[in-house]
């Protein structure tokens, strides 16, 4: 592989474990993933730095709503020796968490959702980490 594509790959991997922790509610997990003074735009929020990540983080609703969110594309560009940008599509779905068994179904104005991310990287100490996240929905389900 080259230099690029180890990158590439590293930073989907990245990208996958942010989304594993995030619906699982991994929130230290998931912090070390972003660079101690990185900025998150989510929400019409702009967060700076690990503290504000983890207060939004802590307000979401708990376990008796379970989330999903499935990374659909990558790309990968502007590849530098420490430097990294690229664009995420993902799709999201929440429902309420089942009592019993089964799964957990959720209401039509939480299917997906479709979500772009736009990402800087930078690598620090070995690690790739996010510095600067941009969410924002492209698509949403329709009201009835």
């Amino acid at each position: 592989m080259t230099p690029e594509e180890v990158t590439a790959w590293s930073l989907a991997r990245l990208n996958t474990a942010f989304f594993h922790h995030y619906d699982r509610r991994e929130y230290d997990e998931l912090l070390e993933l972003f660079a101690p003074d990185a900025l998150y735009e989510v929400h019409g929020r702009k967060l700076r730095g690990h503290a504000e990540i983890l207060d939004v983080l802590n307000a979401r609703s708990g376990p008796e709503v379970t989330i999903r969110h499935l990374v659909t594309s990558q790309h990968i560009h502007s590849i530098g020796d420490g430097s990294a940008q690229g664009t995420v599509s993902l799709i999201a779905y929440a429902g309420p968490t089942p009592v019993d068994e089964g799964p957990a179904l959720y209401p039509a104005t939480n299917a997906g959702h479709i979500v772009e991310l736009n990402d800087h990287y930078r690598l620090d100490n070995g690690h790739w980490k996010i510095t600067h996240r941009t969410a924002q929905t492209i698509l949403a389900p329709a009201p009835d």
